[in-house]
């Protein structure tokens, strides 16, 4: 796959999002966000990455030389433009990532994985996220942006099939709630 045709399917997959906020999946969301956090540390360390955000154009830190088409970054900002600043900013980073990572030659070093996977994946389980006051709100999770470089040493996720987040999620609901919750908020 070459790189254009990699930033188109990461794009095909970001538009078909509902980018409407759902709480029902936030204990998931937050575990995915984790993940997240604890690829970019990696990456941000191996790279030396002069950021303080976990939300950063990782391709830009790795190879500033290789960028999605702007054409394809403009089209996908405007099909994501009711989603949230949030979204858009880091929108563009996940097709810039997905143009280097499809780029010849271009290798993850040795104990790196995508670093955006877990985030398409928490976009992909309800809609997207908004920063508030040093935190990621998921609805009704929110995760702390401090402190996310040392995530780096956390154990990896291994399991993302779409049962063990389910089951996630009714935990996290049941102890949070006293019930599993649906899409609509209501007990189900």
């Amino acid at each position: 796959m070459t790189p254009d045709e990699a930033v188109q399917a990461v794009a095909v997959r970001l538009s078909a999002i509902d980018w409407e906020r759902h709480g029902d999946k936030a204990w998931s969301k937050a575990a995915l966000l984790k993940e997240y956090f604890r690829r970019a540390a990696r990456w941000a360390a191996a790279y030396e990455c002069d950021t303080r955000v976990p939300f950063f154009d990782i391709a830009l830190c790795v190879d500033p030389n290789v960028r999605a088409q702007q054409g394809v970054v403009d089209e996908l900002l405007e099909k994501v433009k009711s989603s949230g600043w949030d979204i858009r900013q880091v929108v563009p980073f996940i097709l810039h990532w997905a143009a280097l990572s499809a780029t010849p030659g271009f290798e993850y070093p040795p104990g790196l994985e995508d670093p955006f996977e877990p985030l398409i994946g928490m976009f992909e389980r309800g809609g997207g996220f908004h920063t508030e006051n040093g935190e990621v709100n998921l609805e009704y999770k929110s995760v702390r942006m401090a402190g996310w470089r040392n995530r780096a040493g956390d154990s990896p996720m291994t399991v993302f099939a779409a049962e063990t987040l389910d089951e996630i999620d009714r935990a996290g609901s049941l102890a949070q709630f006293g019930y599993v919750m649906g899409p609509d908020g209501q007990p189900i």
